[in-house]
């Protein structure tokens, strides 16, 4: 399954003319938190932006302790973070907007969006995100479809990761804490000539939290069954461990990014559904790569052009009803292993003309490719829920 959309579209977005001199005066006051560029593709001061938006800066996430980007995201006035029952994947809630696979907010990575076809999700399997490559992160409350699209409807999130000249030589550090959870990061910035390089590395493996689930949905079965197949009592799965690799390279108005995220043994948390799944568990890759070309033309031109690829898969062995479920009907269990495979394909370019007095006018393009290009499943009951009695692969069917 593929999915293709051409966009083109010029906007005008009202400006005060002085934002340039205030723009410099800001700079040199406060640095650069107070600037931010998801509201309309231009950098610009937050008083200046046309929408409600927040900055969190890398000292920001520092100051509060976060270790992670939910942690951080439930820090900002207006967005609440809560979980999603398949893996306690977080749910993004703007204005009361939401659904379990959580659309509404489009959640991007340097600009470039990590929505999954699937089912309109970052990825059935999260896994969260590490911090201490953040640099910033641009949050918009409201609608963003003029500059994003129907993803956008309810807000939009951009992470923005460290380059060379914000990471101080070799940056090294770790963790360890309750759970059976440790982590430990390194990041390097350096440059040659006029070529900056940021690398970093971040690994993390926990056993997670190990809240008690008293009653779950198989209890109810057992009791019209007449049973004792459900884990509950029992504890939430959300073991993990996931590995975050960047390079940044950049030269003049050229820079290229790749990225890697793997997520491996992602705990189901609750159960896909709602019964206890201590052995099920998630596999997914997240493979970015994108170069960038920024440039300012004359006076009163800016022009951006980029390419991208984004690769994501995610691959589920699940135990949906434990062994012995219905009536015994299941001895080993309702198995499901869906396997899904994606890539998206990205080209765009834009330009800002800012010449007129209070205005600046944006004109640009842009073209997506988005393929569901492989679809495996194999599961041990049919569409009706009765048993096969063997794992069976029905892809095809």
């Amino acid at each position: 399954m593929s999915r293709r959309l051409l966009c083109i579209a010029v906007l005008l977005a009202c400006t005060d003319s002085h934002a340039i001199s205030e723009e410099e005066a800001l700079m040199r006051a406060f640095g650069s938190e107070h600037f931010i560029s998801i509201a309309t593709g231009k950098r610009q001061p937050i008083s200046l932006a046309p929408s409600v938006a927040s900055v969190v800066t890398a000292e920001d996430i520092k100051a509060m302790g976060a270790t992670d980007l939910d942690e951080v995201l439930q820090a900002v006035p207006g967005l609440h973070v809560s979980r999603a029952p398949r893996g306690y994947g977080p749910l993004y809630t703007i204005r009361g907007m939401y659904s379990e696979a959580n659309p509404q907010v489009l959640v991007l990575i340097n600009g470039i969006p990590i929505t999954n076809v699937y089912v309109g999700d970052r990825g059935q399997v999260w896994g969260g995100m590490p911090v201490n490559n953040i640099a910033r992160i641009e949050v918009i409350r409201g609608p963003g479809s003029a500059i994003y699209g129907a993803d956008a409807f309810s807000g939009a999130i951009n992470i923005i990761t460290k380059t060379a000249s914000e990471i101080s030589g070799t940056e090294f550090g770790g963790r360890a804490g309750s759970f059976d959870t440790q982590e430990a990061w390194v990041l390097h910035g350096t440059s040659w000539n006029d070529v900056e390089v940021a690398i970093s590395l971040e690994v993390l493996k926990s056993d997670g939290p190990d809240e008690i689930i008293d009653i779950d949905a198989q209890s109810f079965l057992d009791l019209g069954f007449a049973t004792n197949a459900s884990y509950a009592p029992g504890p939430v799965n959300l073991r993990r461990e996931t590995v975050d690799a960047r390079l940044d390279v950049s030269k003049g108005s050229w820079r290229a990014r790749l990225g890697y995220q793997g997520r491996n043994d992602i705990g189901t948390g609750a159960g896909v559904a709602q019964a206890l799944d201590p052995e099920g568990s998630n596999d997914s890759r997240r493979i970015n790569a994108d170069v960038t070309f920024t440039k300012a033309v004359g006076v009163d031109w800016d022009v951006t052009a980029q390419a991208s690829y984004f690769d994501t898969s995610a691959e589920s062995d699940l135990v949906l009803y434990p062994p012995g479920a219905f009536g015994g009907a299941f001895p080993d269990g309702v198995i499901g292993r869906p396997y899904v495979y994606e890539r998206h394909t990205r080209l765009g370019a834009s330009s800002f003309y800012n010449g007129f007095e209070k205005h600046s006018i944006r004109a640009g393009f842009g073209y997506v490719h988005s393929d569901m290009y492989k679809i495996r499943e194999s599961k041990n009951f049919d569409s009706n829920g009765a048993p096969f009695g063997d794992i069976l692969d029905v892809s095809d069917l």
